[in-house]
């Protein structure tokens, strides 16, 4: 929506400490770092008057075409140095969510996935999870990897039909996070070997970009990720793992479905950045502005 990048424009060109990356980011492509305002000016004028027609039930019709994400998360890629991007985020999500709730008559929350913007990894998303809950995330970006996106699409339809589904959750609808999880992490660094290495190396070059509190729980969790994957795929007892019985009593008790989510979609997101900057997409070139801003163009 328009109203994401007037608040995302906006604040990337307040943050001072994100002007010298993103002055050399620019110039790239023949823009100036005062295109930030400029942006933000344009797409602001273009929600306003959106909002003469729009309504709470038909605010989705008005969302921008996929370019307008695409270059913006090429811009946020750029940040990656910068440490974690989630106060970034939370600054983003505050600010659209309170316009959108003042702006919109009768609009109510949890508001729709075009109004509810993430970044996570230097990857903006959307939030698309029922009943409020900030899971699961949709990047603006695939990954270029058939099996890695097809693996995340499933991940993400396995949430949303838990978040469907009433409590208490089946034993195998619990546990299936621990399968393609590990399988996920493989498909992600294949030269790691297996699944286990995957995920350290996955953490190593992720949690640079994450809140503290997320890094220490996120990581405590999969400390332990491997050692109940194994004793899930393997059901008779063996002195060498943990006992499977033990293993499913453990994640029906836990926050283990939420905690792999964040992983792995903190791990799809950071590799989609990565990708982003050694390939960025062909919306990403001189003109890019001038393309994007016709599609954005409010006639008097």
């Amino acid at each position: 929506m328009p109203l994401v990048f007037a608040e995302l424009y906006k604040l990337l060109a307040t943050e001072k400490r994100y002007s010298r990356t993103l002055e050399d980011q620019l110039a790239s492509i023949h823009l100036p770092l005062e295109w930030l305002g400029e942006a933000k000016d344009a797409y602001d004028t273009k929600w306003k008057a959106d909002l003469e027609y729009l309504s709470s039930e038909d605010v989705s019709d008005y969302a921008l075409t996929e370019q307008h994400s695409q270059f913006a998360t090429w811009m946020l890629a750029g940040l990656h140095i910068s440490g974690a991007c989630c106060e970034l985020s939370t600054k983003l999500e505050a600010a659209v969510i309170a316009r959108a709730l003042n702006e919109v008559e009768r609009l109510q929350a949890p508001l729709p996935p075009v109004l509810s913007p993430t970044i996570i990894g230097w990857t903006l998303g959307s939030v698309i999870g029922t009943k409020g809950s900030d899971l699961p995330v949709a990047p603006s970006l695939q990954s270029s990897d058939e099996n890695v996106r097809a693996a995340f699409e499933g991940l993400i339809e396995h949430v949303l039909a838990l978040q469907m589904m009433s409590d208490p959750w089946s034993e195998m609808m619990q546990t299936a996070m621990y399968w393609r999880g590990y399988g996920l992490a493989e498909a992600l660094r294949p030269d790691a070997g297996s699944g286990g290495p995957a995920l350290k190396q996955l953490r190593l070059e992720t949690f640079s970009s994450m809140a503290e509190a997320h890094r220490l729980e996120i990581g405590n969790h999969l400390d332990s990720f491997g050692q109940r994957r194994n004793a899930l795929s393997h059901i008779a007892d063996d002195q060498s793992r943990l006992r499977f019985v033990d293993v499913i009593d453990e994640v029906r008790q836990s926050s283990g479905i939420e905690l792999t989510m964040r992983a792995m979609t903190q791990f799809v997101f950071h590799d989609i950045a990565r990708e982003i900057r050694e390939q960025p997409p062909t919306v990403v070139r001189l003109g890019a502005w001038e393309t994007m801003e016709r599609e954005i163009q409010v006639w008097s």
